[in-house]
């Protein structure tokens, strides 16, 4: 599955009485994984959690402390309301459904409308409740960037270049998209090298010290390209990194142990990805 800067949250509601469940192999990349956050207005902040494509999700518990409500109430709003739910997989590999910021902003509003917001923690006159419930139902709208690969090794100086994707074939059923820009160059995007070896893409975006080290350690270009690629609903924004680099990466998780990792190399070492592209476009 390719996460993008397009994903479609689910509209549906999930009734079941159980609140969270851990995944199997299986079916992990078929649900957006996230990383932990702070969501910050003025000089408060809440815990969050955010997708690969930049929207912003709270879980019952979270959503309870921003509104002041408990989980219960939380959830009576939402299924009475038929607001809408995201399922994703937090840090902890557990399935939670998460509310997106305009949802909180909902739930806030109708509280301060029945004027019940009196005795929150937060003790907010009128017009701050008006304010943060603004920048709630902003926020989502607003920060639907990519998330950008680790600021601690990739260079903020990045290229923005219209590409193509295309779907190849490698062995053992196992497609990847490759991103055709018009230089001819083929790169692929970070969430995509990623997900084909079952590793979470949060592994690029973490600003993490540690992992930066890593990165320079496999002798990765810290320049990524932002691919800008036609969708049915607009544009995704996909940064990418150069096929070279990401033989790196999978053979950094191939040592590690990742049999899916080891299959891609198996299958780059037999036809290289550019020979499959050619091989593709000249059947078409």
């Amino acid at each position: 599955m390719n996460l993008s800067t397009a994903i479609k949250p689910e509209t549906t509601i999930n009734h079941t009485k159980t609140e969270s469940f851990k995944i199997s192999e299986n079916i992990a990349p078929q649900i957006p994984k996230t990383i932990n956050i702070r969501w910050w207005w003025k000089h408060h902040s809440w815990a969050a959690y955010e997708l690969v494509n930049g929207i912003k999700v709270m879980s019952d518990r979270q959503m309870a402390l921003i509104v002041g409500q408990s989980k219960g109430n939380v959830k009576n709003f939402v299924q009475s309301n038929n607001l809408q739910v995201i399922p994703v997989q937090i840090p902890s590999k557990v399935i939670i459904q998460g509310h997106t910021l305009p949802t909180v902003a909902t739930y806030l509003h109708q509280l301060l409308k029945e004027d019940k917001l009196e005795q929150h923690p937060l003790s907010l006159s009128r017009n701050e409740w008006k304010e943060l419930i603004k920048a709630l139902t902003n926020n989502d709208v607003q920060n639907r960037e990519p998330l950008v690969p680790n600021p601690r090794f990739f260079s903020r100086n990045y290229q923005i270049v219209s590409a193509k994707p295309i779907q190849i074939k490698l062995d053992n059923n196992m497609t990847l998209e490759i991103l055709a820009m018009p230089s001819g160059e083929y790169r692929i995007g970070y969430d995509e090298g990623l997900n084909c070896i079952q590793c979470n893409p949060n592994w690029l975006l973490e600003d993490s010290p540690k992992k930066a080290k890593t990165l320079a350690q496999l002798k990765l270009s810290p320049s990524p390209v932002k691919c800008l690629i036609p969708a049915s609903d607009g544009i995704k924004q996909i940064y990418t990194l150069s096929c070279d680099d990401w033989l790196s990466i999978w053979e950094y998780f191939a040592n590690k142990g990742n049999r899916r990792a080891t299959a891609i190399l198996k299958a780059c070492a037999k036809e290289s990805i550019s020979f499959r592209v050619a091989k593709l476009l000249s059947s078409r």
